[in-house]
């Protein structure tokens, strides 16, 4: 994907995102040669997404840190496919988050 296409789609996977996650504060866009990190947090829960974007090292790494369990998962390459894959996991998350099971 070229740079260009890149940027596009770390767009569009951003407004997605923001989206779905309109009750969380958003952290500050990093933003560097090699990479963009997008934050996110919802009390003290926080969602990191690192997009990497050079050419045949594309990947996504998502964190998910709350205080009582922490999670990383990885995806290669910027596709639909992937797209579709961390914005179900992001939504999993979210609603984990916001609505927790109550016990009893």
């Amino acid at each position: 994907m070229n740079k260009h296409g890149a940027r596009e789609w770390v767009s569009t996977l951003e407004k997605i995102i923001d989206t779905k996650l309109r009750k969380w504060t958003k952290g500050n866009k990093i933003e560097n040669g090699e990479a963009v990190q997008l934050r996110w947090q919802f009390e003290q829960t926080h969602i990191i997404l690192d997009v990497f974007w050079e050419d045949h090292k594309e990947a996504l790494h998502l964190a998910y840190l709350n205080p009582r369990s922490s999670h990383r998962f990885e995806w290669h390459g910027l596709s639909d496919n992937s797209l579709n894959k961390v914005m179900d996991r992001i939504g999993n998350m979210a609603q984990v988050t916001m609505y927790p099971l109550k016990d009893g």
